[in-house]
């Protein structure tokens, strides 16, 4: 009798481990400033061991105690922080071209490692896992392109895929377009990143004054956060049933929008903040008093939580949200109930930029700016600091006009 478990589940993960496997080898080159311990025996299978360089272990020794055993002073830490690409991998689904699955693992790298870039820390090392419903025959080529898209993003950011999980969870992964097709690749992807601070380099957003310039780095896409939004939208315009929204090229045109990949952001913030690869540190290329990374919360949240008490902002100058995003409102207005006002666009969305960068002056923002156009990152000026108690920004959505939020201390 066939051992279903083993020809369903066991098999294809064990190949789709292989194939991922040859991608984590691959990068282990990527950052020179930790050296992968490689396995003593031929198995795929494991823990992976890693060593920071001996610049960097000697700093990890540099810290002190106070009499209780708390840490009181340090030079150096190895920091660790977790995210995933929410439900922007259900589009790629949907879509189905394995090219277009070749971008998908830049989200995870953006949701992780920018994140991690934030804060004026050096990302070095991801670990993944991936949730799918089934590798078969017919979908394994979306599955190698993935992967082999992926180790492209990590070489480009010079980070190191240090291990990772591909689960088959046949019964408990699944998507809005999930027709339980051999050919569709379903699937979920989760990655912790792990990286250093040097307390000279931490961006501390208490130094945000009013007077400071805002620059902002442009996303042509959606990002990781809204997915839901843009899922209800689809089912209620052109679904339910998935056939009809595949054999709708209006909706499928409007999907592969959807899948536009993020940009990276976090290669370029750590050279501005003073990073050199190998994790040593050198001087800031400009002042950076604080950044923000506009995920879920979107610019009222995630840019209105960095601002210190007494300091407001005014984001005159914000760039036009990509055309998914003006296009996603525009058939909102059908919808009473999925209505997307220019307010919700900058907090359910990002409004055309994923992060935004308080600067000491025009000099320091005229220098970042350069500095995103060498990595092919489009950034501008998008406003300033002042010492109002609100968020303001002039809405590039549909209707524009002059949008503000009270900010919560």
């Amino acid at each position: 009798m066939e051992d279903l478990y083993k020809s369903e589940v066991i098999d294809p993960g064990d190949m789709a481990s292989k194939l991922a496997k040859q991608i984590n080898v691959e990068s282990y080159k990527n950052c020179p400033a930790v050296s992968i311990v490689p396995h003593d025996s031929g198995n795929f299978r494991g823990p992976v061991g890693y060593l920071w360089n001996k610049d960097i272990l000697k700093k990890f020794a540099d810290y002190k105690l106070n009499h209780k055993g708390v840490v009181i002073d340090w030079s150096m830490m190895e920091e660790i922080e977790n995210d995933g690409a929410g439900g922007k991998p259900q589009f790629f689904t949907l879509i189905g071209d394995k090219k277009v699955f070749a971008d998908l693992g830049r989200e995870i790298i953006a949701m992780t490692a920018d994140d991690f870039a934030r804060t004026g820390r050096l990302p070095c090392i991801i670990a993944n896992e991936m949730d799918v419903k089934k590798i078969t025959r017919r979908n394994i080529s979306n599955f190698m392109f993935l992967m082999e898209g992926y180790g492209k993003a990590l070489k480009e950011q010079n980070l190191v895929n240090i291990t990772g999980e591909t689960a088959i969870m046949k019964h408990s992964i699944t998507a809005f377009c999930d027709l339980n097709s051999d050919s569709q690749l379903t699937l979920v992807w989760g990655a912790t990143c792990i990286g250093l601070a040097n307390k000279k380099l931490l961006l501390n957003p208490a130094n945000i004054k009013p007077g400071m310039i805002i620059v902002g780095f442009k996303d042509p896409g959606y990002g990781c956060n809204g997915g839901t939004f843009f899922t209800n939208l689809i089912l209620r315009k052109w679904g339910p049933c998935i056939d009809d929204i595949l054999e709708d090229p209006e909706a499928m045109e409007f999907v592969k929008k959807l899948a536009v990949p993020s940009k990276i952001y976090a290669k370029t913030v750590c050279r501005i903040v003073g990073w050199k690869e190998n994790g040593k540190i050198g001087e800031p290329l400009a002042k950076i008093a604080g950044i923000a990374h506009i995920t879920g919360g979107g610019v009222w949240g995630k840019f209105g939580e960095i601002l210190p008490p007494g300091v407001g902002a005014y984001l005159y100058n914000m760039p036009d949200p990509p055309q998914v995003l003006l296009e996603a409102q525009e058939l909102s207005f059908e919808f009473p109930d999925l209505k997307l006002s220019g307010h919700s666009g900058y907090g359910t969305l990002h409004g055309g930029c994923r992060m935004l960068l308080v600067t000491h002056s025009f000099d320091d923002a005229n220098k970042i700016i350069y500095e995103a156009a060498q990595d092919g990152i489009e950034a501008q000026i998008v406003g300033e600091t002042d010492d109002s108690s609100k968020l303001k920004i002039n809405s590039k959505y549909l209707n524009g006009g002059m949008l503000e939020e009270e900010l919560k201390r």
